[in-house]
């Protein structure tokens, strides 16, 4: 396996905990509850759309080397 697979393990696994969305820095700017949580999820969802093209890539790369695991 590949190094560095523990700290993107350990970024998505603190990442399901992290129920503020990830960012205080427009807090007081949203008009309502609503709109923090639909940042919330488009983050979250961000989160889970890079980690797949990481995935995808490593499988790339690792075929690009005739290697496979």
């Amino acid at each position: 396996m590949q190094k560095g697979w523990f700290r993107h393990f350990m970024s998505g696994f603190v990442s399901a905990f992290d129920i503020t969305g990830g960012s205080f820095r427009h807090r007081s700017d949203y008009a309502n509850g609503f709109e923090r949580d639909r940042e919330a999820l488009a983050g979250d969802w961000r989160r889970v759309g890079d980690s797949l093209r990481w995935a995808m890539n490593q499988i790339d790369r690792e075929a690009a080397n005739g290697r496979r695991e």
